[in-house]
């Protein structure tokens, strides 16, 4: 409060975000500084001021995978969410009826301010002359282009905002990066696992191939590339009706490999 001039509630959503985004962490009651968030933020670090694309796939990639407490609109629209594109009503609509088979089901305006969040994260501003300058500051994330206003459906309701996911390649992610994911996804998802399916990269549960959006093509292109130039780490297997990725090791602290993201201009 004293060294950024931040009120009360802004310390405590800064709070809320960085632990989200695996920045910050609370031990013995203080909070303190990730390994992860000294690497990037520190102040020799490879992005202390957040201007580097592949920083915040990092961080789109930390939001989306995190499982010991996942927002509701990112579990949803980032893992469960089929369809490339949606409107504001039918998001709605799936919000409720997952939050239905909750214990303790959202309430539509929680739920509503759920998804406020998320697209106020991933979509930039329009240019709307009659707004106010603070009412246009667009978050970082919405550089990334993840999530884009197509315009607005009319019907039975009236305008109703309509929203494409990304589904496109993803040049501006280096095969380094991919790898950091691909082998975090491994550990936290598929455990001791030596082999897994081609699907599984590509379409399973906070997967590389899923959070990222990437089509199914160039997560073949990558795994392939990464098989060439890692052959230590991870080996294509070709069956007669499937394909597999095998890896040989499992890399106990991730950490290691984020300088060599951030090894080639994205």
């Amino acid at each position: 409060m004293q060294i950024l001039g931040l009120g009360k509630n802004m310390v405590t959503a800064l709070q809320c975000w960085s632990n989200y985004f695996g920045v910050i962490y609370r031990r013995d009651g203080r909070w303190k500084v990730t390994e992860f968030g000294e690497i990037i933020f520190g102040a020799n670090g490879k992005d202390p001021f957040l201007e580097d694309k592949r920083t915040l796939w990092l961080l789109h990639w930390k939001a989306s995978t995190n499982s010991s407490r996942s927002f509701f609109a990112w579990h949803w629209l980032v893992n469960l969410c089929q369809e490339p594109e949606f409107t504001m009503s039918e998001a709605l609509e799936a919000f409720q009826a997952e939050s239905d088979t909750y214990s303790r089901p959202l309430s539509q305006t929680t739920l509503r301010q759920h998804l406020d969040v998320f697209l106020r994260t991933y979509v930039a501003s329009e240019n709307v002359a009659d707004r106010l300058p603070e009412d246009m500051l667009d978050s970082p994330l919405s550089i990334i282009g993840f999530i884009r206003k197509l315009g607005e459906c009319r019907g039975e309701r009236g305008c109703d905002p309509l929203f494409s996911i990304d589904v496109r390649r993803k040049n501006s992610i280096p095969n380094n990066l991919f790898r950091f994911c691909l082998h975090d996804w491994w550990n936290m998802f598929v455990g001791h696992e030596q082999t897994v399916l081609f699907s599984d990269v590509a379409f399973g549960r906070c997967s590389p191939g899923r959070v990222l959006r990437m089509p199914e093509g160039e997560i073949r292109d990558r795994l392939v590339f990464l098989a060439q130039q890692r052959p230590n780490e991870f080996v294509v297997l070709e069956g007669a009706n499937q394909r597999m990725i095998r890896r040989h090791a499992r890399i106990g602290d991730l950490n290691i490999l984020l300088p060599e993201a951030y090894g080639r201009a994205a």
